[in-house]
């Protein structure tokens, strides 16, 4: 016959199993050090001198007592809560996850807690949500989307920056922008180069591209590797923009079916990509024996599309742990250059890009 616990009971045991939780003062007293020295010994941003034998002990008691430091105790010494903000134009967009996805599990490893702010592309509804962040003294902000091209963006954006250097907190970018600020990001430029050489390659001469907006950073980086091969092969080059979304790859398409008939297309993005294959199919057209397509991005999933895309590869978790490393670097005093770190990208040769219909060997 099973017995319930009584209220009283289940309190007690309550109870009794709060007061297994380690605290400071156990580690402590089981290091044989005082409250200051375990303290000291703790924390990474200590500048008190504690030797390596006190401190090693201190770390082996932490580690049988299975302690964890008390992280808001510790924000309130340093004036920023440990949280890291990533902020995103669209959090539904596979590139953006993925990033975040490298950041967050970067950033637990070291006690940090992440929140993510997506845009939705809106300049406004971005500076609202680095305003809100600088008021509640985030640790750090990285910028997963391109900075866009308008004063009155900028001019807030740089006073919401100098609110968070003041208290300590620090920014890392992981795409293009104007703002001097550390970062990490994919070499768009050479990716864009290596797009177009291979459809060169193949023999197509009419390449159009379907590229961002034209107050993007991202966009006008990845135009430009475009441009410079066409210009390079004297070839004529044809650009259209969309949003970055399905939705706008497709009607991009569409525009360029009606006033063009390029025998290849390089996307700016798979996202875009995806909607221009979908309205390729529409309209009854092949890839890539009418068209060939080419994207930007590699991102997941894209093994179940037919054809497979032909793309460019941007290690986009990867992105984002850099991102949470620099960040860390910075607000300990190691790393504090506002220097680019160019992530090599990879050309991936799919089933989307052959040779030019009459052409094929």
């Amino acid at each position: 016959m099973s017995r319930t616990a009584s209220p009283a009971r289940r309190e007690r045991r309550s109870a009794a199993t709060r007061r297994k939780l380690p605290i400071l003062s156990d580690v402590a007293q089981q290091a044989a050090v005082s409250l200051t020295t375990a303290s000291r010994a703790l924390d990474p941003d200590n500048s008190h001198p504690v030797s390596d034998r006190t401190r090693a002990r201190v770390l082996a008691a932490a580690t049988r007592l299975a302690y964890r430091p008390n992280p808001m105790a510790r924000a309130l010494r340093t004036r920023r809560v440990p949280t890291i903000a990533i902020v995103v134009h669209d959090v539904t967009d596979p590139y953006f996850a993925e990033i975040v996805r490298g950041a967050t599990a970067a950033a637990s490893s070291r006690g940090f807690l992440t929140v993510v702010c997506s845009s939705d592309r809106d300049p406004l509804t971005e500076l609202r949500y680095v305003e809100m962040l600088s008021l509640s003294r985030v640790s750090g902000v990285i910028f997963a989307g391109g900075g866009l091209d308008e004063a009155h963006y900028r001019r807030r954006m740089g006073d919401y920056a100098r609110s968070i250097a003041h208290y300590g907190g620090a920014i890392v970018a992981l795409a293009p922008r104007s703002e001097r600020w550390p970062a990490e990001m994919p070499d768009n430029r050479a990716g864009a180069r290596l797009v177009t050489q291979h459809l060169l390659a193949l023999g197509h001469v009419r390449i159009a591209m379907i590229s961002g907006p034209a107050t993007l950073r991202t966009s006008r980086e990845r135009e430009l590797g475009y441009l410079e091969v066409m210009e390079g092969a004297g070839a004529d080059a044809v650009v259209v923009r969309a949003d970055f979304t399905t939705a706008g790859g497709a009607a991009a398409m569409a525009r360029l079916l009606a006033d063009r008939s390029p025998s290849a297309v390089f996307v700016a993005s798979d996202t875009m990509a995806l909607g221009a294959l979908a309205e390729l199919r529409r309209q009854g057209l092949g890839v890539p024996e009418d068209v060939s397509v080419a994207g930007f991005d590699d991102i997941p999933g894209l093994e179940f599309i037919h054809p497979r895309l032909t793309t460019v590869h941007v290690p986009m978790a990867e992105l984002g742990a850099a991102g949470v490393q620099r960040l860390m670097r910075y607000l300990e005093g190691d790393d504090t250059s506002t220097t680019t770190r160019l992530h090599a990208v990879e050309l991936m040769v799919r089933e989307s890009t052959g040779r030019p219909r009459g052409e094929d060997s």
